[in-house]
């Protein structure tokens, strides 16, 4: 596998930006694809830095795209810069220019910790003709909870949350059937455990096919590199 620190210049948000990736040296049909999604805190290098994530991917013929949003929740901020249009729209179509992916559904996937998490799972619920199947770890399952008790989720997401920006609203609005296959798991010292357990629950309520795992730990990476190699076994790569 080769490994590859870019930075790409993206008109939607008017700045250079960082994006690692992840991609075989050599392959004899366009590689599948995931993207994978930092937490809040972090950036485009958190998962090569604290994961075997090129271990785990190291004889699948597998592209592993880690961007970068900073603090931006992978929203078209209320108050800051269209990371949702980057990362659904703009940044897909360099890829692809840039190298030689496939463009198949089937082989198409997003998984992410955290705020991550979050953005993977409204990736499979906003483009679910895009993606295969996604993966939230210790996700920020719950935004209108969170925008009621911080300033910095008002500025993202503004005083009232968009059903486009909200997993349940966008849940309740697509059909199961045609939903991506959907992973999720939270640690049970998770600060975030409540939010993941009411959404997995709607989730599968409606009617999801969605994968929902509990086991003892926080929101930590000792966990979170265990659950991303379990997620890329199950999204069945090859």
């Amino acid at each position: 596998m080769a490994y590859l620190q870019m930075n790409i210049f993206s008109d939607t948000i008017g700045m250079m930006t960082g994006v690692n990736v992840i991609i075989p040296e050599r392959s004899d049909v366009p590689p599948a694809v995931l993207y994978l999604l930092h937490g809040l805190s972090d950036d485009q290098g958190a998962w090569m830095r604290r994961t075997s994530i090129e271990r785990y991917v190291e004889n699948k013929n597998l592209a592993v795209i880690m961007p970068t949003t900073y603090r931006g929740f992978y929203t078209d901020m209320a108050n800051g810069y269209n990371y949702w249009t980057y990362i659904s729209q703009e940044l897909p179509e360099k890829m692809h220019r840039i190298f030689r992916l496939s463009d198949e559904k089937e082989k198409t996937f997003a998984a992410g910790l955290s705020m991550g998490g979050y953005g993977a799972l409204k990736l499979g619920l906003r483009m679910p003709g895009s993606f295969s199947a996604v993966a939230g770890f210790s996700s920020v399952a719950d935004v209108k909870q969170k925008v009621s008790a911080s300033e910095e989720y008002l500025r993202v997401f503004g005083s009232e949350i968009s059903e486009k920006d909200d997993l349940f609203s966008l849940a309740d609005a697509l059909p199961a059937q045609k939903a991506p296959r959907i992973y999720m798991w939270c640690g049970t010292e998770d600060f975030l455990l409540d939010g993941n357990r009411r959404l997995s629950s709607h989730l599968k309520k409606l009617g999801y096919n969605i994968d929902y795992s509990e086991s003892a730990g926080g929101h930590q990476w000792e966990r979170w590199d265990e659950q991303i190699r379990k997620a890329v076994e199950w999204f069945g790569i090859a």
